[in-house]
């Protein structure tokens, strides 16, 4: 699956191809190519579709701690 597929689709194969390619960007260092700019944003709006009702920021920081 491409990474255009993963962004337009809702499956959890595209989930974790997204995850994959967000990864790989940040591993080889190309956080500020507009790349990562989209998977960054199509991954957090996932993300907020799924626990829209939580505040993510705290549930962040308290994994973190």
């Amino acid at each position: 699956m491409s990474l255009d597929e993963a962004i337009n689709s809702n499956t959890s194969s595209s989930d974790f191809t997204l995850l994959e390619g967000l990864y790989q960007l940040a591993v080889t260092g190309h956080t500020n190519d507009w790349e990562f700019e989209r998977l960054n944003n199509a991954v957090y709006e996932r993300l907020l579709s799924s626990y829209g009702s939580m505040d993510l920021k705290a549930n962040a920081h308290s994994m973190i701690d």
